[in-house]
């Protein structure tokens, strides 16, 4: 039978209904932290299926191994709605082919910020939440029941089983280190933090103020990789870029001076992660660069991009499948009448003038909230 059926009585019905209806909020979790999400009735965690990065990628409960493909990062995306995004694949969760039926998959995909990949998390007073996908109206849950590893995702009528019920658990870095001197990533080389905080011994490399001259936590040279780390306070002067690089799911716990800057001339792509609670910029651009900015959420600073103040150099900015909220002053600023932005698929709120002093802009499918 594919449903559990409940046989209540009209009192203790009515009972139920009172009950969750005074219980029952929307829950909130912080964009920088990792969680995992176990189901009530089976105590599996949900996870992307044999560590896939592709879209479509199918999600299914396993046993709780504590891998980066049963990690999700939960996003804001305001009016009450979040999205998931597995740390391992950098994908959003959603539901496929926008379906309303029940038992339809729910699967990974590219973040684009659409209703299929946006969720709302109610709290049910219990120690658990639904979740409920904005789009079709249904719940998330284990199909028919299961308690196998390897069992589908879908979702279903929010019918209040425990197959729909999930804990949210926060998963902290395995390990915090403390970088008495910048880290090096040569041309060519990736780093790969696995997760692992990095901060900033504030003695050698740098408090974390606005304080001018203080040494980033990590040197890229042209070619490098970063990912999976966090940088946590103090961060310093964050990240240097010098040549093309890749900075993957790197999240910055607080921003310190800036959170990367652009040293010389390359093509950086910042994909994944998130950067919040900034004084001044978050991104700084000092040479001519492509900067890409993809499926990243910004969150609290004096403005998100600032080109070096006074330079006339051209610099190319492409922003996609981001949330953008609390800038004081602007999304992008620059001096150079040469540079300009393309923002798509982007949700932002509460971001100042937007765009200062930028003459060239290309916006298509975001929406301010």
């Amino acid at each position: 039978m594919k449903r559990k059926l409940l046989m209540l009585i009209p009192f203790c019905l009515l009972f139920t209904i009172v009950f969750v209806s005074e219980n029952t909020q929307a829950a909130n979790y912080d964009d920088s932290k990792t969680y995992k999400l176990v189901n009530r009735n089976s105590g599996k965690a949900l996870e992307v299926y044999e560590w896939s990065n592709a879209d479509g990628g199918n999600i299914v409960q396993y046993d709780d191994l504590g891998g980066m493909n049963q990690q999700w990062r939960i996003v804001d995306v305001g009016e009450g709605h979040h999205k998931f995004l597995n740390i391992h694949s950098g994908k959003a969760m959603e539901v496929t082919n926008w379906s309303t039926d029940n038992g339809a998959s729910v699967t990974q995909w590219t973040d684009w910020n659409g209703e299929s990949q946006q969720w709302e998390i109610v709290d049910l007073g219990n120690g658990y939440v639904k979740i409920i996908n904005r789009y079709s109206g249904k719940a998330l849950e284990v199909f028919e029941w299961s308690t196998d590893n390897g069992a589908n995702i879908v979702q279903w009528d929010d019918l209040g089983g425990e197959n729909q019920q999930w804990q949210i658990i926060e998963v902290s870095p395995s390990d915090t280190i403390q970088v008495n001197q910048t880290i090096v990533v040569e041309e060519g080389d990736t780093f790969d933090g696995e997760g692992r905080r990095y901060v900033a011994n504030p003695d050698t490399v740098g408090d974390g103020s606005q304080d001018e001259g203080q040494d980033p936590v990590f040197r890229l040279e042209d070619g490098a990789t970063l990912r999976n780390v966090v940088l946590g306070y103090p961060a310093a002067d964050g990240v240097h870029t010098y040549g093309d690089a890749l900075v993957e799911n790197v999240v910055w716990e607080n921003i310190g001076e800036d959170a990367l800057t652009i040293k010389d001339n390359g093509h950086v792509t910042v994909r994944g992660g998130m950067a919040q609670n900034g004084d001044d910029k978050m991104f700084q651009v000092n040479a001519p660069s492509t900067f890409e900015i993809l499926n990243f959420t910004a969150k609290n600073a004096g403005k998100m991009i600032r080109q070096n103040g006074g330079t006339t150099f051209q610099t190319s900015i492409f922003i996609e499948g981001s949330v953008i909220t609390d800038m004081d002053e602007a999304i992008f600023r620059t001096d150079s009448n040469s540079s300009g932005v393309t923002m798509t698929n982007t949700r932002y709120s509460n971001v100042g003038t937007k765009w200062y002093n930028v003459q060239n802009v290309t916006e298509n499918g975001n929406y301010e909230f």
